[in-house]
């Protein structure tokens, strides 16, 4: 091996909660300090059907108690105190706020023969009752719940297909591929031309809802029966029909999300330089049978405290075929980074001092002019940086054989590059919480200068700011893990302009 190589070990990030207090764990830290910023109370609602509404209910109600870890032998299963004993605040239920869907309707609705419209039905009879509420009721929850049967997770996705003695017909009279001959033009029948909207949606429940409710900005999280009720729904063996985490899994990351979307934070990185900020470039590719260009392009921006937004780019031909990636032009990147840097100073008082882009692939020119002339005028310094899995490029075993290589080491291969093991052994735990070998991220600073230390520091930090659930922490940093879940999003709807939104309308 060459003097250049380098191998280090990096020393789990800090996260800072109340009173300024701090702990590796997000867990330890929430029970023992409580959040960084907190609500005396948090109002929800909740939408589904009778039978789903009162199993959260019930759900709901368990969490005001003590849950038992799943195994109290094994540290990284981890009991849960009850939910005003972590979060230091109460849940309360809006008076009217409790919305009833027939079952019967959203069945029928669902297994529609066409899943366009089937999909697009569904998410309406959510949708419109939402709606309904904020434009007619004064007091507003803080989320929703939206408590969904199976059938609509079984038949709400992409490839779904519904058992053929329990199709219902549909009044669908335009078929897709006559749909997509209307693109650009109209129908001279209204009927046609409003079943043709139909196939501008993507085919994904979850999806679609989120995308068509980002307008209203109503914070909702979708929750399916089987999630909070495994034991309601038995198969034959008399075994739930779905493998879940445990419950006090569930009621820690159910919690901790539902705690950011209602407007409360946590935690946030305690050691991260001021006045730092991290993008984390989204390109989604598009049906391009029935949509102009190939691809969306979004940007999700990220602060020390673990505040998002996410940025809608242009839709456009992106796609590089000579190598098969996604790069916007020269002004398209620039729009793009003008929009971030605005509302970054908007937000802040005054532009990032530095911001970090993190992509999957490496930033051609034109990219990075664009970005780098939205910036001349400014004070930031910008910094691309390349992440991607390296799943088959290099392992790394310890010579005892008995544990994998611990979590934070990081292998130098050059000043510029190294491969980062965010998954691995875990000390406080004694185990490694996975199964197959631990697989390195690569991260190389391909544009712009940084010290690769401070890089691989930044980058382990965002692994721990996932609100989306309350793990020790995430294979891949903040940036990227949602970005195809942000993009699919985005996708989900026609082009429409759709202002910087917090992240929370995404997950």
């Amino acid at each position: 091996m060459g003097s250049s190589f380098k191998l280090e070990f990096y020393q789990e990030p800090m996260l800072e909660f109340a009173h300024s207090q701090k702990s590796d764990y997000c867990k330890d830290g929430l029970f023992l300090y409580g959040p960084l910023k907190n609500k005396t109370e948090i109002s929800y609602g909740i939408i589904g059907h009778e039978d789903g509404i009162k199993r959260f209910e019930k759900w709901i109600g368990s969490i005001n108690s003590y849950i038992n870890s799943a195994d109290s032998k094994k540290l990284h299963f981890s009991s849960y105190p009850g939910f005003k004993s972590v979060f230091g605040t109460s849940l309360k239920l809006i008076d009217n706020a409790k919305i009833f869907v027939n079952k019967n309707t959203i069945l029928n609705k669902i297994k529609q023969d066409n899943i366009n419209k089937a999909i697009y039905d569904t998410v309406n009879l959510y949708r419109e009752k939402l709606i309904h509420y904020k434009n007619n009721e004064e007091t507003i929850p803080d989320i929703w719940f939206v408590i969904i049967p199976e059938e609509v997770y079984r038949f709400g996705r992409p490839q779904s297909i519904v058992p053929k003695n329990e199709r219902i017909a549909s009044n669908m009279l335009l078929k897709k591929m006559k749909a997509q001959r209307l693109v650009g033009q109209a129908s001279l029948f209204s009927e046609i031309n409003e079943q043709a909207k139909v196939y501008d949606y993507g085919t994904d429940f979850r999806r679609q809802l989120k995308a068509r409710l980002l307008k209203e900005k109503i914070p909702i999280q979708i929750i399916r029966e089987t999630s909070i009720a495994p034991n309601d729904f038995l198969d034959s063996r008399n075994q739930p029909v779905r493998d879940v985490q445990d419950p006090a899994t569930i009621a820690w990351n159910l919690s901790t999300t539902m705690m950011f979307k209602a407007g409360c934070k946590p935690w946030k990185l305690a050691d991260i330089r001021k006045g730092v900020c991290y993008i984390g470039l989204v390109f989604k590719k598009l049906d391009k049978s029935n949509r102009n260009g190939n691809a969306c392009c979004g940007a999700q921006m990220f602060l020390d405290t673990g505040d998002g937004l996410v940025f809608k780019g242009a839709i456009g031909n992106w796609l590089d075929k000579t190598n098969n990636e996604f790069h916007l032009t020269k002004d398209k990147a620039k729009d793009l980074m003008k929009n971030i840097l605005e509302e970054y100073k908007r937000g802040q008082g005054e532009y990032p001092n530095e911001l970090f882009i993190h992509g999957r692939t490496y930033f051609n020119d034109a990219e990075w002019n664009g970005f780098f002339d939205a910036a001349q005028n400014t004070t930031t310094k910008l910094i691309g940086i390349r992440i991607t899995h390296a799943t088959n490029e290099l392992k790394l075993y310890r010579l005892d054989g008995n544990r994998p290589i611990v979590r934070g080491t990081a292998f130098k291969v050059s000043d510029n590059k190294a491969y980062l093991w965010t998954s691995g052994y875990v000390e406080r735990f004694n185990t490694y919480p996975g199964f197959s070998v631990p697989n390195p991220i690569t991260i190389e600073i391909c544009r712009g200068e940084k010290t690769l230390d401070t890089v691989i520091k930044d980058i382990f930090a965002l692994t721990k700011i996932n609100f989306n659930s309350c793990a020790f922490g995430d294979s891949v940093p903040v940036t990227l893990k949602f970005a195809d879940a942000v993009g699919n999003i985005l996708t989900a709807a026609p082009n429409e302009d759709v202002p910087p939104l917090p992240f929370i309308y995404y997950i």
